[in-house]
């Protein structure tokens, strides 16, 4: 019945989710077909999205999903089809209008984060993640470049809607960074089972790991790490992203670089409230996190703090004498923790305990001063990053925000042109 190729068309995007849709159907006759997460024991659907009008901006795209009649062939209205391929080819050529509204004009093409599975190779499975196996592979770049990966497979059937939600908008704000301390997204292959998330691999593994393997790091050591995790979450902040579960386990480290990596709790914005029935790792909250459910860029600064006694204590699980329950009640009363100062310099001890660790946030640092401590203090050198958006990609987002500046502007103008006829109107 549905094309057996389909994933092999530009213009199918898989499990792509409505969030991303809308940044990439900008003109009136804009198009592409996708499928719909599924449900138990439902088969998936196919839907055909496309910008009706471009004036409307995203209140313009309109949503058909396909259906199936009694000859087993696809349609949107009456007319039947063999395939989708078939039914996009005439909707294309004729013009006809989908529901008397819709033309389709372009079809909108994979970009280059929608990777196809025939890109990637998966070679040794390095073990078991939140939804599915983690795996050791390459990727071929579109460009013909091939690199190392570590991919995130899984399996459809055994996701929820949610979860697959949940997979596709972590990868979506893993696309927007680009930074030597944040772990490097390839892309995702959402055309075919199993679910692919690709990114680079960390040749050392887990942070918390290679603590533990590696004992015998030199203190000075231990603050480069703990240099090079603030400048990754001093980014993630700069973009206005909380990462709400900063923790040595959740780090990457490889070619002498640590990683920040696992956006699965990340947020955009400048905080966030949780419920507070949620499963969170208590001994990483801060006091107001545990009191409220609120995170905050302060809150990431708090959990930096807690990574930074990890990294020293090599990757030993923060406050090793107590239970969850007594960390609580204990974080709460105003207890913190101490940096042995044979493993980490007193003067970091010092700062964390004073500047990340208070107990209001408002008196925390933001992770700018951290990173200022630590260079001037230690003598650690700037990062230096790469630009996040090829030139083209530059240009188009530039053009998207200039006309919709242009069209903000012309209907506050006509607003205003309306407004002054009619008080000329009065006056006459």
């Amino acid at each position: 019945m549905f094309d057996k190729d389909i994933h092999t068309e530009p213009w199918y995007h898989g499990l792509l989710p409505r969030e991303d849709i809308k940044a990439m159907l900008r003109k009136t006759g804009d198009f592409l077909i996708r499928s719909t997460e599924p449900k138990q024991g439902e088969a998936r659907q196919y839907v055909l999205s496309a910008m009706q009008n471009e004036e409307l901006e995203d209140a313009g795209v309109k949503h058909y999903v396909m259906r199936v009649n009694a000859n087993n062939q696809i349609f949107l209205e009456t007319k039947g089809f063999e395939t989708i391929t078939s039914l996009v080819n005439y909707y294309m050529t004729t013009k006809d209008p989908i529901k008397k509204m819709t033309v389709l004009k372009t079809p909108i093409v994979k970009q280059d984060w929608e990777i196809e599975h025939s890109q990637v190779e998966l070679t040794k499975k390095l073990g078991e993640g939140a939804f599915g196996e983690v795996w050791k592979g390459k990727i071929t770049m579109k460009n013909g470049k091939v690199e190392d990966c570590a991919i995130k497979t899984a399996k459809l059937e055994s996701l929820n809607k949610e979860q697959i939600k949940e997979i596709m908008r972590e990868a979506r704000l893993m696309r927007n960074l680009d930074h030597p301390n944040v772990v490097k997204f390839f892309g995702v292959g959402a055309g075919q089972e199993p679910l692919y998330v690709i990114m680079e691999l960390a040749d050392c593994g887990a942070l918390d790991s290679y603590l533990q393997k590696n004992t015998n790091l030199p203190p000075a050591k231990k603050m480069e790490m703990i240099y090079q995790a603030a400048c990754g979450i001093g980014y993630m902040h700069e973009k206005k992203l909380l990462h709400r579960d900063i923790a040595a386990r959740n780090c990457l480290y490889g070619g002498g670089q640590v990683k920040i990596a696992d956006f699965g709790l990340s947020r955009e914005g400048v905080s966030y409230q949780m419920e507070m029935s949620k499963k969170v790792p208590i001994r990483w909250l801060a006091p107001e996190t545990l009191k409220t459910g609120i995170y905050s860029s302060k809150t990431d600064v708090y959990a930096f703090g807690i990574m930074s006694w990890e990294i020293g204590e090599n990757g030993k699980e923060p406050y090793p004498d107590m239970r969850v329950a007594e960390v609580v009640t204990q974080v709460k009363n105003g207890y913190r923790m101490r940096f042995d100062p044979i493993l980490i310099d007193f003067r970091f001890g010092e700062y964390v305990t004073k500047h990340c660790w208070a107990e209001n946030p408002d008196e925390r640092v933001p992770m700018t001063d951290v990173i200022r401590f630590l260079q001037t203090t230690f003598g650690m050198k700037p990062v230096i990053q790469a630009c996040p958006f090829k030139e083209q990609e530059m240009k188009t987002m530039k053009a998207i925000s200039t006309k919709r500046k242009e069209k903000k502007e012309k209907k506050k103008k006509d607003k205003n042109n309306a407004t002054t006829t009619k008080t000329e109107g009065d006056e006459k």
